[in-house]
């Protein structure tokens, strides 16, 4: 690789990784939205999995996924 391509391969990936994700980045700058919530309520669920991994009652389990869930409600 060139001197010059290896200084512009950088910017080359950037656009075509712009070009590629296009239409989803004009989406969010449009409408503003993510799945940031439902990334977060999910990782807090793993979470509570992997400290919880032995519960043997199903009820109480889930009881648990709800509560962890909604904590921030709970809080204030």
């Amino acid at each position: 690789m060139s001197y010059r391509k290896k200084h512009l391969y950088p910017i080359i990936t950037t656009l075509k990784t712009m070009r590629n994700w296009k239409e989803e980045i004009v989406n969010y700058h449009q409408c503003r939205w993510t799945n940031a919530t439902i990334e977060g309520r999910h990782n807090r669920i793993k979470a509570f999995h992997r400290r919880h991994y032995f519960t043997r009652n199903r009820s109480r389990y889930k009881a648990g996924i709800l509560i962890e869930c909604n904590r921030h409600r709970i809080d204030s």
